[in-house]
């Protein structure tokens, strides 16, 4: 696929068009069930519809960050404000870049030992984050103290940090997803999704736990990755597994059966747009996949076009980059042979999904 890269490239109209079209179709389909109408909300496979061509990805920007002090950004939330927060990873660091491009530390989150110490079932770390309506952040931690392990809440209007839940020093706590006042995080270690209410007020419980999620003995990658929601399912990335998992969320909350919505992807994290296709990152692969709603797959994006070490994407939330996708380049040391974190934006030419 031919890709096109400039700092000041114009979208082609037929791109709004086709997103209007598409969030037409995306509409019947998210209009068909809701848990108050059916005993869960299952796999529809009527709502997968062949996959709309849609125009290459058009690279509009790029922000870099120092390699050389551990800049290494795992995973990003943007806010009702345009805000956008970026952990990293290997310092506990939320970044924060306003609607100016202007960046400041929001918040230090307790990795628990100098970055890139062994602890636990791997290092110091911290994973993605989630944001709520109210604009509130949530990140997990695998902090190398035991205690500090676990899903923590960072305060919008004032970065107070506050731990939401632990999680064990077993666990290794990674992709996380927030959904009606509750917050659904993927353990790489064990093979789980535990969930937890957002307020803090219960301890996590495991919410699902199949052969699917597990990661494999002596496994390379992480197991369960990234999720997020799309619909009334979680998707899951099993990174090690080569696979994008979908669990429904059933009434009442349970978790359903677990399917297998596309293999032969090493997913990291990812996000969806509003017909349901997944733009996966593929850290330490170095592509961005975009994956139609039948599991069909095509890569938009390689180290070529500036990928290194891709963690996650996001899509804008203003009137002004909805078409955007907003990828991070972690850069990880262990990985990378190029040391060039970024944060990366592509014009894929359709809205994204609300999270």
């Amino acid at each position: 696929m031919s890709i096109s890269s400039a700092p000041n490239a114009q979208r082609v109209p037929v791109r709004v068009l086709s997103a209007v079209v598409c969030l037409t179709a995306i509409a019947a389909c998210l209009a068909i069930e809701t848990p108050a109408q059916a005993d869960f909300a299952s796999h529809d496979s009527s709502c997968h519809h062949p996959p709309i061509p849609l125009p290459d990805p058009v690279i509009t920007g790029m922000t870099s960050f120092d390699a050389s002090k551990l800049e290494t950004p795992e995973s990003i939330a943007i806010d009702s404000h345009g805000n956008k927060f970026l952990s990293f990873a290997l310092t506990g660091e939320i970044r924060k870049i306003n609607s100016n491009g202007n960046q400041s530390t929001f918040a230090m989150l307790p990795i628990g030992a100098p970055p890139l110490t062994t602890c636990g079932p791997f290092i110091g770390i911290m994973g993605a984050l989630a944001i709520d309506p109210n604009d509130n952040l949530y990140v997990t931690v695998a902090s190398c103290v035991a205690a500090n392990r676990g899903i923590w809440k960072v305060a919008h209007n004032s970065g107070a940090m506050s731990l939401v839940a632990s999680l064990g020093p077993s666990a290794l706590p990674d992709g996380i997803a927030y959904r009606d006042g509750l917050l659904y995080v993927a353990d790489a270690e064990q093979g789980l999704i535990w969930r937890t209410r957002a307020d803090g007020t219960e301890a996590a419980q495991i919410w699902a736990d199949d052969p699917l999620l597990k990661p494999g003995l002596n496994h390379i990658y992480p197991g369960p990755n990234g999720v997020q929601f799309f619909n009334d399912e979680l998707y899951v990335a099993n990174s090690n597994q080569f696979e994008i998992l979908a669990i429904p969320l059933r009434r009442h909350g349970a978790a359903g059966t677990v399917r297998v919505h596309a293999t032969g992807i090493a997913c990291d994290d990812f996000a969806f747009d509003v017909l349901g296709n997944m733009y996966c990152t593929t850290d330490p692969f170095n592509t961005l996949v975009r994956i139609a709603p039948d599991g069909t797959s095509e890569v938009l994006l390689t180290a070529a076009d500036g990928l290194d070490g891709p963690t996650a994407s996001v899509f804008g939330r203003g009137k002004n980059d909805r078409l955007d996708l907003y990828v991070t380049n972690g850069s990880f040391p262990f990985f990378s042979t190029t040391h060039q974190p970024s944060l990366m934006v592509v014009d894929v030419g359709i809205a994204g999904a609300p999270r």
